[in-house]
């Protein structure tokens, strides 16, 4: 299982006192607001027998199947899923030119008002009309009034609903991230169990990380896993989203190990000291090794003989181990195999984790009040040209 370590926390200001109760929704947000029942109905079954898809959402629509699908997906299911999320022209353009009549399309938009979901699917409806894909267009979004569920009435598209009490960036358990995992061949319940299992045990780790964020400014994803840096995204949106309010906020980084060792680090050791760390390892080993038959250079004859692994770690702890000796806060998350149990106790840790942080700073954990603002200036450009 995970292993959870705080390694420095002497410089964690004290806060006040936050307790289970106060993290009564993650039970609910673990459960998905809706059981699987809706992977047996005999349209969605049909969709699932084609061969590739293309899945449109923005943020918390995305973000966790994108991190699902990077964790969970074998060789075989690795490329039946495109994840569009932007509207870059030339990246849309490339897309279309790969769909075929064994392609399905998944649009996910919680309100059914996100112009980046609406406009991909638009598109879609024109390059390819709208009646020929009518059975290979499948919509989550939620049962009310919306733009996009107006077209997948329209269209006749198989629509799934987005539960009406869990928020986008908290929608990971919901069918927003276990359809994708069912696509990747992965039994969606797993994760859940997994989710379930960490939340039942080990709840106070969550209360524990809590404590250990709050107080700082920012906070640093340092990841030694290159599967797991999605999740640095997925864990990006939901400290910029759920704590960023009125005039406060923790801003997320996201350093990739060892490659941000070259990059970032020098800013964390030298720089303004209002961060604190986490550190990622996956602590699986492989066969690779460095032999002592071949030729290595004097300076580098510590490395005969030496497993990829050990000097990866070896990295991750000299990485640690200096932003220690500068009294930063730090903490580890060890984890062995990434199993889709292990992603749910990850996904499930740091949703307890956020709204416990949000309670400390007496914030609202579920609202982005200010993001509104951009999309009303976007509409008043669009409707000016």
């Amino acid at each position: 299982m995970i292993r959870y370590d705080v390694v420095n926390g002497s410089l964690l200001e004290t806060v006040s006192a936050l307790s289970l109760e106060h993290l009564s929704h993650v039970d609910n947000i673990i459960r998905g607001g809706n059981d699987l029942k809706f992977l047996e109905h005999p349209r969605l079954k049909k969709w699932l027998s084609l061969e590739k898809f293309i899945i449109f959402g923005a943020g918390g629509a995305s973000l966790g199947g994108q991190c699902i699908h990077a964790i969970c997906a074998s060789k075989d299911t690795k490329g039946k899923i495109i994840f569009s999320y932007n509207l870059d022209p030339h990246t849309l353009k490339n897309m279309l030119e790969t769909i075929s009549p064994q392609t399905g399309f998944l649009c996910i938009s919680k309100s059914g008002e996100t112009l980046e979901t609406i406009s991909q699917l638009l598109l879609i409806m024109e390059h390819q009309g709208h009646s020929e894909i009518a059975d290979r267009v499948m919509v989550i979004t939620e049962d009310k009034p919306s733009s996009l569920r107006k077209i997948a009435i329209q269209c006749g598209f198989f629509c799934i609903d987005h539960p009406k009490d869990i928020g986008g960036r908290f929608s990971v358990f919901s069918a927003v991230g276990m359809l994708p995992a069912f696509i990747c061949g992965i039994d969606p319940q797993r994760i859940r169990d997994g989710a379930q299992q960490y939340w039942k045990t080990s709840p106070h780790l969550a209360l524990a990380g809590a404590r250990f964020v709050a107080g700082h400014s920012q906070h640093s994803s340092f990841i030694y896993s290159d599967k797991l840096s999605l999740l640095g995204a997925w864990i990006a949106q939901l400290y910029a989203e759920s704590t960023g309010k009125s005039g406060v906020g923790i801003t997320p980084l996201t350093a990739m190990g060892s490659f941000d060792q070259h990059s970032q680090l020098q800013l964390y050791l030298d720089g303004p000291r209002d961060k604190c760390f986490t550190f990622f390892l996956e602590k699986q080993k492989t066969n690779l090794k460095i032999s002592s038959k071949i030729f290595v250079p004097e300076a580098f004859s510590y490395m005969k003989n030496k497993n990829i692994f050990d000097v990866f770690e070896a990295q991750h702890n000299a990485t640690l181990e200096s932003l220690v000796e500068k009294d930063l806060p730090v903490r580890r998350i060890e984890i062995p195999e990434i199993t889709p149990e292990i992603l749910g106790a990850l996904f499930a840790h740091f949703i307890g984790e956020v709204i416990g942080v949000c309670h400390l700073m007496n914030i609202n954990a579920f609202d982005q009040p200010a993001v509104e603002r951009g999309k009303i200036i976007t509409q008043k450009l669009l409707e000016a040209t």
